[in-house]
């Protein structure tokens, strides 16, 4: 059985990751797991451009529960297409998450987007399409994104 793996961040990049990825499914005719890493810690202070406040557990509870069913409905959406879908949501470091993931359900090829934000960026963030690149000995699709203004 071949497995794809579809790495989402659930912002509008998303869509089309999936989209790409569920084509490569069909074709092998086998099952697209989609995963999201949340992480483990709240925004980090003074990244996030909305005002600060207090996040709490319940806060971060509520955040997991949208997440889950923004998953949830996606993987819906696409089982009604004739798709075997698997929505997988895994907290800890984004890169290790999605190689420890691809690993364990034996992926055939990871499919992630590239948000092309730039070299600044990649460098005070980082940018796990190109870390994926780097560390995984499994294929990789990258989806070019851009963000639409």
């Amino acid at each position: 059985m071949s497995e794809v793996l579809a790495c989402v961040d659930l912002s509008d990049a998303t869509e089309i990751v999936v989209e790409h990825a569920a084509k490569i499914a069909k074709g092998l005719g086998d099952r697209l797991h989609i995963l999201h890493v949340a992480a483990e810690e709240p925004v980090i202070a003074g990244y996030d451009k909305d005002s600060m406040g207090v996040f709490t557990r319940d806060d971060r509870a509520h955040q997991l529960l949208d997440e889950h069913q923004g998953l949830r409905e996606l993987s819906e959406r696409l089982r009604s297409e004739g798709l075997e879908v698997m929505p997988l949501i895994e907290m800890g470091a984004t890169l290790d998450q999605i190689l420890e993931v691809a690993d364990r359900i034996d992926a055939e090829v990871i499919a992630v987007g590239s948000h092309g934000h730039g070299g600044m960026h990649d460098l005070l963030v980082g940018s796990v399409s190109k870390a994926l690149l780097k560390h995984s000995a499994r294929p990789v699709l990258v989806v070019p994104v851009r963000a639409s203004t």
